[in-house]
């Protein structure tokens, strides 16, 4: 009877490690000792978890636009309790400094400030002095 009891403990155990084993690390997707800057148009902002993503269009060098897609570095319930409503940022020019892809060539990166062009307010999406936490 003990035998069982412990065995199903562990398993049970073991089961509710996978969650935390299941989160990735940004430094896996993510050059974290880099720093790059883009300029475009917001058109989606989706409070999600993990990480809440938003897209942007941006302009490359020939004029063409090519969507980034940006990760938040937190997650949806801090984003919620900073005042984040995904109609703040869609439809609005912005500048967001984060951490870019591994992937060369990649069009995606883990954000830090994104800076509003029309009023210059900044907000933080994770990783900045003073913003929310890092999930």
């Amino acid at each position: 009877m003990k035998l069982r009891l412990l065995t199903t403990v562990a398993i049970i155990s073991a089961g509710l490690t996978l969650p935390a084993m299941a989160h990735h690390s940004f430094n896996i997707f993510f050059d974290m000792s880099r720093t790059i800057e883009i300029e475009g148009l917001v058109t989606s902002f989706r409070l999600v978890n993990p990480h809440s993503e938003m897209l942007i269009d941006v302009p490359d060098a020939e004029g063409e636009v090519v969507t980034w897609r940006i990760t938040a570095r937190t997650g949806a319930r801090q984003a919620m309790e900073e005042g984040w409503r995904p109609e703040d940022f869609i439809g609005k020019n912005v500048t967001v400094e984060g951490n870019p892809t591994r992937r060369e060539g990649g069009t995606a990166m883990a954000a830090g400030v994104v800076t509003f062009a029309e009023d210059g307010r900044v907000v933080c999406l994770g990783g900045c002095p003073g913003g929310p936490e890092i999930e």
